[in-house]
């Protein structure tokens, strides 16, 4: 647990340099809401992903992976939204997208579904990332600039304004040092979440799906709070979406490069309905908001429930069989 916190508070530090070393730039907010926090707040699993991969845990990755994305559809947009009250959604910024969303959505189904990954799938899974990414730049048209890139960095932090160059390289140092304490904190919690999986009896996955998924979300759902207090939908929309499509791509992607020869076969029977309340949540949040563009309080609240009966039925699967 206390890895996780350490884990959790750099990556938090991580994510708010970035945001602010991207403001000399002036990018949209939705584009480096989806780049920086949807990147920045993946970081986690990208470093649990590699290392657990190169133990022979691939379950722990993709268990981590899932358990992310259920995370971040159902428990931290329902919260958001049941905070809010209503949350909007612009057709151009976010609808677009979903189609994109689907697609990444299905090819590392059919990649994981015989069973094994291979360093070549895990490129291919890497090319599709960016090739996401340039479909968001491609839009970039459509977003506002100047006054968005000063309500993400409020987003991080309330207090923040725009960096003057002279801080400049004392912000890099710290994004270094923060990307170096993910780093060695993300060894530990794949250390430590092993010797719980042994300890208490509990698959790896499940300890991937609960435990450190809901570690490593934790900041993303403090971040979108604060976007808040900024009244800008469209950088809770970038985040959400952008830690999405990098999970499933970038990250299961470098898992894969990671996976030691002759390792790389598993048993995905398991995962299959981890992966369905994956694919209805995602669904579920399609139907919600195509035809009002917007979440509601009470929707809000399903996908929270939702999130609560995918961990009862994981419990009782893995656990209580």
């Amino acid at each position: 647990m206390l890895f996780l916190i350490v884990l959790a508070f750099s990556a938090n530090r991580l994510v708010r340099y970035l945001v602010e070393l991207s403001g000399f730039y002036g990018l949209p907010t939705f584009l480096v809401s989806f780049i920086i926090l949807g990147l920045g707040t993946s970081l986690p699993d990208l470093f649990i992903g590699a290392m657990a991969s190169s133990r022979g845990e691939f379950s722990l990755v993709l268990g981590t992976i899932i358990g992310a994305n259920i995370l971040v559809l159902c428990l931290v947009l329902g919260v958001v939204t049941l905070v809010k009250g209503r949350l909007w959604i612009r057709e151009k910024t976010v609808l677009e997208n979903f189609g994109w969303i689907f697609l990444v959505m299905m090819i590392p189904f059919f990649l994981l579904f015989d069973g094994k990954l291979t360093f070549v799938e895990g490129m291919a899974l890497i090319v599709l990332y960016f090739l996401y990414l340039h479909n968001v730049k491609e839009h970039q048209s459509y977003f506002h600039r100047s006054q968005g890139q000063l309500s993400l960095l409020q987003a991080i932090d309330p207090s923040s304004t725009r960096m003057s160059r002279r801080n400049m390289v004392s912000k890099v140092g710290k994004a270094l040092a923060a990307l170096a304490a993910v780093l060695i904190a993300s060894y530990f919690v794949v250390e430590n979440a092993l010797l719980l999986s042994v300890a208490a009896g509990i698959p790896p996955m499940l300890v991937g799906m609960s435990v450190i998924a809901l570690g490593v979300a934790l900041p993303e759902l403090v971040l979108n709070l604060n976007a808040l207090k900024a009244k800008e939908e469209e950088i809770i929309w970038g985040d959400l979406i952008g830690s999405f499509v990098t999970e499933l791509t970038l990250v299961l992607g470098v898992a894969a490069l990671f996976i030691p020869p002759g390792n790389g076969v598993f048993d995905f029977a398991p995962f299959a309905i981890a992966y369905a309340f994956m694919a209805i949540s995602f669904i579920l949040v399609f139907f919600f908001t195509y035809r009002k563009k917007e979440l509601t309080r009470s929707e809000g609240i399903v996908l929270i429930f939702l999130y609560l009966i995918f961990l009862s039925i994981a419990i009782d699967l893995f656990v209580l069989k």
